[in-house]
């Protein structure tokens, strides 16, 4: 996959942009502050529909502005993907989509069209945080792996969510004669996100153990993904409505839905010990990139052919054997490379340099 160009209006700290990456590296250098991961924040927009910096989707709209727009041209094997994306200030009005000349109505609509894989310092919190950061990367990881994964995980959440609602009631004086109707729906949509995670945890500890050993250059250190789950892969429905009436006077009790994969967690360990615990800041930070490196791998043989890869500022936190590991592991892809430091990018072998200042993109 190839980004051919990236627009911006509105966006952040840019007023108006037009970015044309060639294939190969492309170099974002600049201060802190300097809208560096703007851009990034802007593709991973157009590729997911949501940022991975903040909720908030004002956030995004340049101050003073109502609205913003991102649009993203890619080249992939099948012909160019044009995605759009329309920003709005006041809630009342949600995000517009646009896709190959049409507007879309539904999220899912943007899966598929483009993808990418983004490393960032953040990133260490996928192994120091607890079970909701590790989720969030499992299942932005299989939605764009599977648009049918992204429905199925919006069935299961707003069936959550009424559940919930219920629960909330019933502890005010409300009714539970609708509680077994929710059970069912909620069980029923836990199933195909069960069995999903399973089956990518297991091709995730393949590769991330692989890609752990090498960055690493530790072959004695063992990187160890599992899924964690109290639902069986093979029958997680029955399993479900078992347990959420074994555990029904506790979630009475507490007015939330304590049972179901919104409680899932991947179990990370290094060489038989729990990584999160026992792991030093070197190892958290290889094992992060090992779960990127494998995000990246398992993206690139479902799609025959690489995502897109925003690296912001990552190669700074690195020593040099592991820069140098990391971007050999990533040299097919096209990139988006960002820097404080022009010292930061050595060894990165880049196509083109530019440089962030003052709401605009300088040749470097």
């Amino acid at each position: 996959m190839r980004l051919k160009t990236l627009r911006l209006q509105n966006f952040r700290s840019y007023q108006n942009l037009m970015m044309t990456p060639p294939e190969g590296v492309t170099v974002i250098v600049g201060e802190n502050g300097a809208g560096k991961t703007n851009l990034l924040e802007a593709v991973h927009l157009c590729c997911l529909g949501r940022s991975h910096r903040t909720s908030d989707d004002g956030d995004m709209i340049r101050h003073g502005e109502e609205s913003a727009a991102v649009q993203l041209f890619v080249e992939r094997r099948d012909g160019t993907h044009d995605i759009g994306v329309r920003l709005f200030l006041h809630e009342r009005r949600k995000k517009l989509l646009h896709i190959n000349g049409k507007n879309a109505s539904r999220m899912g609509d943007l899966i598929g069209h483009a993808t990418c894989v983004i490393f960032s310092p953040e990133d260490l919190s996928v192994v120091r945080d607890g079970p909701a950061v590790r989720r969030r990367y499992v299942d932005m990881l299989l939605s764009q792996l599977q648009r049918a994964y992204f429905y199925a995980l919006q069935t299961y959440t707003a069936a959550l969510r009424q559940r919930n609602a219920l629960l909330r009631d019933i502890a005010l004086g409300g009714s539970k004669a609708q509680l077994s109707v929710w059970d069912e729906q909620l069980a029923r949509a836990a199933a195909p996100l069960v069995r999903l995670r399973a089956q990518t945890a297991r091709a995730l500890d393949l590769a991330a153990n692989r890609h752990y050993a090498y960055i690493s250059g530790r072959e004695e250190e063992v990187f160890r993904v599992a899924y964690q789950s109290t639902l069986p892969e093979d029958e997680p429905e029955q399993a479900m409505l078992s347990q959420l009436q074994a555990r029904r006077d506790e979630e009475l009790r507490r007015s939330t839905t304590v049972v179901g994969p919104h409680r899932d967690d991947l179990r990370l360990t290094l060489s038989g010990r729990e990584l999160q615990a026992y792991g030093s800041q070197g190892q958290a930070r290889t094992a992060a990139l090992a779960l990127k490196l494998a995000a990246f791998d398992l993206l690139s043989e479902s799609q025959g052919e690489p995502p897109l890869l925003l690296l912001d500022d990552v190669l700074s936190e690195l020593d040099p054997l592991r820069r140098r590991r990391l971007i050999d592991r990533v040299k097919n892809a096209q990139a988006l490379l960002t820097c404080t430091d022009r010292g930061d990018f050595i060894g990165a072998e880049p196509a083109c340099v530019l440089e962030a200042k003052n709401g605009n993109l300088y040749n470097a």
